[in-house]
């Protein structure tokens, strides 16, 4: 599987359970503004021609306005594209061993970190106001007794589905982490 090959330094006979992205409503609001945004040159223009038709009638006027508008223009695109990136490369890897956190911060800068899942020491998930309610996303917290001790799984698609999952794996963890020390002990008799 292609999703496989995202997980770094992937261990032996790891499987993959959840991968993870913000849910698209939120990019879909991140377009949204820009969008608006960029409304915003077309609505001085409109304002010009109605208002001040002189100033586009001037030549040096108009190819100001028209520089000053393809480098704001410029400026939304580049937004955009990193809020495209900042999207997409944020991902949550959750295997059957550990759980991987990789957040991309601006566009150089990516942060990996990673946290066995005998570590975890509490999973929740939290949705806040209307519209996480009505688009079922949230955030999922993840407190571990280790060096970073807290992950946050930021807008994340059924969080509480998430914390059920991630609860459940630690609980087979722990059966089978049980089971091999049980059976350490009792070695059989023959």
């Amino acid at each position: 599987m292609f999703i496989d090959h995202q997980i770094p330094s992937k261990q032996k006979e790891e499987k993959l359970i959840l991968f993870l992205r913000r849910h698209p409503a939120i990019l879909a609001g991140k377009w949204l503004y820009f969008i608006l945004l960029g409304l915003i040159p077309l609505g001085i223009y409109f304002f010009l021609i109605y208002f001040q038709p002189q100033i586009l009638g001037n030549i040096i006027a108009y190819t100001g306005l028209l520089l000053l508008a393809s480098v704001y223009y410029i400026y939304i695109l580049l937004f955009f594209f990193s809020a495209f990136i900042d999207f997409y490369l944020d991902v949550w890897i959750v295997t059957d061993q550990r759980i991987i956190n990789i957040e991309q911060k601006g566009l150089f800068n990516r942060v990996i970190a990673e946290h066995s899942l005998d570590k975890i020491q509490d999973v929740s998930g939290e949705q806040k106001g209307l519209f996480q309610t009505i688009f079922s996303y949230g955030n999922v917290h993840i407190q571990t007794a280790g060096e970073i001790q807290r992950f946050i799984f930021f807008q994340i698609k059924n969080p509480f589905e998430i914390v059920r999952v991630i609860n459940n794996l630690i609980q087979k963890r722990e059966a089978k982490f049980e089971h091999e020390l049980t059976d350490k002990l009792n070695p059989p008799e023959y």
